[in-house]
């Protein structure tokens, strides 16, 4: 695997209560019959970085860069509400669900990261980082305004807040059924230096923050 070339990306995790949170809002946004491509709430991840195409071989080098940065944090107390688009609800192309982090340590291990990641020579981010969770993605027009409408009478949202512990790198392998995700580390929020070196595959639809 050293020389393979896979796709990658850096993610936390999400609980079943904030996936089943999650499933209920977009069951309630389907019945607006609006042409979108709604995600399985399973798969949704809080993406930290996206990585693209890398090799097998910079996997021990993006461990041993991760891994201070992460040993030093405590869990995370994420709170997820409130319903919008990107790139607004005129145009709504990308249906998500907020995320705040009231500490404000989330942005702050985000911008460690990129520092990570740029003295790695990954490209950094040119826009600043937006948490957010995808529900969907419009193909078309077709009754975009009654999805506007459902999403406007749905806000303010009722709230979930959960303990965000680790956080994966993640590959992404793409299948005619669905990309299928395989953990390739994890690196726990404990304050303590543990990474995790993982074989295990799960089969769930993709989600990126970026295409």
């Amino acid at each position: 695997m050293n020389q393979e070339e896979i796709r990658a990306f850096l993610a936390l995790d999400l609980p079943e209560d904030v996936t089943c949170f999650l499933g209920n809002i977009s069951n309630r946004l389907k019945q607006s019959r609006a042409d979108v491509r709604w995600l399985n709430p399973t798969s949704i991840h809080l993406t930290l970085k996206f990585l693209g195409n890398i090799i097998g071989a910079q996997i021990p080098d993006i461990e041993t860069a991760l891994r201070p940065i992460f040993s030093s944090q405590s869990p995370l107390q994420i709170e997820i509400s409130g319903i919008g688009a990107f790139p607004n609800l005129r145009q709504p192309r990308v249906v998500w669900v907020g995320v705040s982090d009231t500490s404000g340590r989330l942005v702050k291990m985000v911008s460690l990261i990129e520092d990570a990641f740029d003295r790695l020579g990954f490209q950094r981010e040119s826009r600043s980082f937006n948490p957010h969770l995808t529900l969907g993605r419009a193909k078309s027009n077709r009754d975009k305004e009654r999805l506007v409408d459902l999403i406007n009478s749905m806000n303010p949202t009722p709230s979930i807040t959960f303990v965000a512990d680790r956080a994966t790198l993640f590959q992404s392998i793409l299948e005619p059924a669905g990309p299928r995700y395989k953990a390739l580390s994890v690196f726990n929020l404990i304050r303590s230096s543990v990474t995790e070196r993982l074989g295990n595959e799960s089969r769930i639809t993709a989600h990126f923050l970026k295409p």
